[in-house]
């Protein structure tokens, strides 16, 4: 598949201004990958566990770090006006050779956003690597890397890509899958080389092997699965972006009657401002009430974050209520920081095998508040102890994660409610739609505009032929629209009465101390496992990962127990399952059910096993050094 040769960033913004070009460091000259090894590993459920090993020898000793290229969006080949998206998740680096394995992420697009690329940028900007050698182990998810025929399913892959700066000594590869692969296909060379290497079925295994890839060559692989055992075989197709192609409209246009709009919506962005405001009380400090029997005034509230004190603990509340409290918002996160609560408090332990995760319940008895009795009757219906659920998105039609986390939200509101914190409750189903009024008009506004103009452009044109002239008269009625929405969107985000805006100030103060506090900072008793007792917070204000960072220098220094009691599986600060990690695949497993794939048939594209070749598969990408 197509790499970026460069990558155009366009940042439309308040003032619609225009961003420019960004390049990755091109690898050193003489730069090689003396052995390119690839464990794929399909589920029954489509996902594609990936386990790439490289050892990677570099031109030079002036070299930080490997960085790896992988292909997430392209143009659909059955459908010009279709693009395909390979969906990557769950992204682990580590440096057998003990080469610096942090590592940054960054998505680059380019052909009108229509190609994209996730790079993994992987080694230290303050180190080089010592010597010429390193082994870089990468692992990752893929879901829609599978296609789908009448009488197999297959995964027509292209495994290293044509992208990569350095030459490919050896590659080799690895294919399982549910009820072993039934057969396989091999090619190598340039984008569209049908020249085959080295492939077989060995017991239930698909192997595959290339020899001498030179820069531009590429080793894709074809691996036969039986028909039905594998569900979410499909691609994932989704339209094309871009309406300024499709209407041919220009950027200079486009920020012209943007500064209009701009102008027409000053009303909308006075209200972000000034509108919709929370209430405090009068003359008492932030997060604090009045005493009893004395009466506080409620006023507007006027303070900004930064005058809010640091606060040591959080509010005595649960921590999903903390969430919806916080930013108005109650979604899987919630959902997620609840689970691993339960498994705190003792009533789940958390296992992890390697490649699935499960929630085992331990004493259901432990969900005290009525959310956290709806998700356990919706994860655990029997309620008996020794029950368990996988951690993973459900399949096409399998709703009863969702319908769990449904519950809990519910439950969750109608507690938040009852506890009086609001003047009005948050809009059900997302809270408020930005972080700040100014940024929900900016975005709704660009929204508003695009669709409404793209729209009455569209209309227009059809009987005038003049698109530019359809967007200039357009912009009055977008400009109304847009207004409309702003406020809507600024009062579905609810408004707290002085009481919940005391506890929010509480939950803000903590958010900055698990922001900001070293491990020397922490405050806890000898032997309590504070990691723990404030990770579902973490997770709830989304800053799992710093915190682990946090407690894992309190690990080594022997003042924190290496693994987590509630945790079972392999030793918890190394086995690429942590809290960031936790947050994320628990979040995801209460998602929506991927639709069912259309009735059209026919997969991807073509079979590989009809007409392959090199390059032909989906994935694929490149990388190099820097």
């Amino acid at each position: 598949m197509r790499r970026a040769l460069g990558v155009i960033i366009s940042t439309l913004v308040a003032g619609l201004a225009v961003g420019g070009f960004a390049l990755p460091a091109a690898a050193a000259t003489g730069d090689e990958i003396k052995n390119f090894t690839i464990d794929y590993n399909v589920t029954a459920d489509g996902v594609l566990h990936v386990k790439e090993t490289i050892a990677y020898s570099f031109g030079d000793t002036d070299r930080h770090g490997i960085f790896r290229d992988l292909v997430t969006r392209e143009p659909y080949v059955d459908d010009d006006s279709k693009d395909q998206k390979y969906e990557v998740s769950n992204i682990t680096v580590d440096s057998p050779s003990g080469a610096p394995d942090e590592f940054t992420t960054e998505t680059f697009k380019y052909n009108d956003d229509r190609d994209e690329s996730l790079q993994i940028k992987i080694g230290s900007a303050d180190k080089t690597i010592s010597g010429y050698d390193a082994t870089y182990v990468i692992t990752y998810d893929v879901r829609g890397a599978l296609r789908h025929f009448d009488d197999h399913s297959e995964l027509y892959w292209d495994a290293t890509g044509d992208g990569w700066d350095a030459v490919i000594d050896q590659a080799d590869v690895s294919v399982s899958v549910p009820e072993g692969v039934q057969k396989t296909q091999c090619f190598q060379g340039p984008h569209g080389s049908t020249n085959e290497c080295t492939s077989s079925v060995s017991g239930d295994k698909g192997t595959f092997s290339a020899s001498r890839l030179a820069r531009s060559d590429q080793m894709t692989i074809v691996a036969g699965i039986k028909a039905g055992v594998v569900s979410n075989d499909a691609p994932i197709v989704v339209d094309a972006p871009g309406w300024m192609e499709r209407n041919g409209v220009s950027l200079p246009a486009l920020v012209g009657s943007g500064v209009v709009t701009l102008a027409a919506i000053a009303g909308a962005w006075l209200y972000s401002q000034r509108g919709n405001k929370d209430q405090r009380y009068a003359g008492m400090p932030p997060g604090t009430f009045p005493p009893d029997g004395v009466a506080a005034e409620p006023v507007k509230d006027d303070l900004a974050e930064d005058q809010i004190p640091v606060a040591f603990a959080p509010p005595r509340i649960p921590v999903a209520e903390g969430g919806l409290l916080i930013d108005a918002k109650a979604t899987t996160t919630e959902t997620a920081a609840t689970l691993i609560d339960m498994a705190v408090r003792g009533g789940v332990r958390i296992e992890n095998t390697g490649n699935d995760q499960k929630a085992v319940l331990l004493n259901p008895a432990v969900a005290t508040a009525p959310h956290e009795q709806a998700l356990m009757s919706g994860l655990f219906p029997t309620l008996q102890p020794g029950s368990e659920v996988l951690l993973r998105r459900g399949a096409v039609g399998d709703h009863t994660m969702r319908r769990a986390h449904d519950a809990m939200i519910a439950a969750l509101r109608a507690q938040v409610k009852e506890r009086a914190w609001y003047l009005r409750m948050p809009r059900a189903g997302g809270g408020k739609v930005f972080k700040s009024g100014t940024g929900c008009a900016c975005m709704a506004m660009i929204g508003f505009w695009v669709v409404g103009a793209g729209l009455a452009g569209t209309a227009t044109a059809a009987f005038t032929g003049g698109l530019g002239r359809a967007v200039v008269i357009a912009i009055p009625v977008i400009a109304v629209i847009v207004a409309i929405g702003v406020w809507i969107a600024i009062r579905g985000r609810g408004q707290r009465n002085p009481a919940g805006r005391a506890v929010t100030d509480q939950l803000i103060g903590f958010r900055q101390y698990l922001a900001t506090a070293e491990a020397e900072q922490l405050r806890f008793e000898e032997g309590e496992d504070i990691f723990s007792k404030y990770l579902p917070w973490a997770i709830a204000f989304d800053l799992a990962d710093r915190w682990q960072k946090v407690c894992e220098r309190l690990v080594a220094a022997g003042r924190l127990t290496p693994d987590p009691y509630w945790y079972s599986g392999p030793s918890y600060y190394t086995s690429g399952w942590t809290a960031g990690a936790v947050s994320s695949t628990v979040a995801q497993t209460f998602d929506p059910p991927p639709a069912p794939a259309s009735s059209g048939g026919g997969g991807g594209s073509s079979s590989g096993f009809s007409g392959g070749s090199s390059g032909g598969g989906g994935g694929g990408g490149g990388g190099g050094s820097w």
